[in-house]
This record gives C-alpha cells, structure tokens and sequence, in this order.
C-alpha cells in the first residue's frame, strides 16, 4: 500500500515541476517572474502535498498483532493438535496370557561291561 503512495507521489510532483517552469515569451512578459501559474497546476500541486502527507502518516502507524484466543474445550474433550476431540478417559487394562511348551530330551550314555569267569 505505502508503495502505491509514495509512486502516485512521485507522479504528481513529477507532472506539477515539469508544469510549473516559466515559458520565454517574445516582447517581455507582463507576469511575474515564475510564469503563469494555473488553477490545474496549483490543483496538482495541492494533491501532490495530500498526498505526501497521507505517506508520512501511514508510515508513522503501529501495527497489532492480533492473538487467537485460547481454545476451550467442552465437557469431556480434551484439546489435541488445537482441536477439541472426545477425552478417552482413565482406565486399567488387565491382560491374561497363557502359554504351552514342549521339551524333548535326548541322553547318550557310554557303559563299560566287564566279565570274569
């Protein structure tokens, strides 16, 4: 926004300062040193100073930045990832768990077997 400003700024001192320099006339001139001024130019030159103060006080301005409220949940949700979602409660788990095994064994034994007659 201030861009446009200060550009149509520009602009219109730009047109009011081309406008406003006196033109060389044969046989001397009856008017005053500056030249003619006209009504359109005096027009431009007091937008030109609306403008510039519309600039200067659109940079003189504060910003605020505005702050979501904080979230409120109702009754039995809770607040997750900024949404409220229903609350899951407390509890105890109680698991059972039962298992089956199988061993097989297998024993190599060495006997000495002795014989007298």
């Amino acid at each position: 926004m201030k861009k446009v400003f200060v550009s149509t700024a520009a602009a219109v001192l730009a047109l009011t300062m081309g406008s406003a320099v006196a033109q060389d006339q044969a046989g001397g001139s009856s008017s005053g040193a500056f030249g003619e001024v006209k009504a359109t130019t005096i027009a431009a030159g007091v937008v030109g100073v609306a403008v510039a103060a519309a600039v200067i006080s659109n940079s003189r301005g504060t910003t605020i930045d505005i702050i979501d409220p904080p979230l409120e949940c109702g009754r039995g949700e809770i607040e997750v990832d900024g949404e409220c979602v229903p609350d899951p409660g407390t509890g105890t788990v109680t698991a059972t768990a039962t298992a089956t095994a199988t061993a097989t064994a297998t024993a190599t034994s060495t006997v000495t077997v002795t014989s007298t007659n």
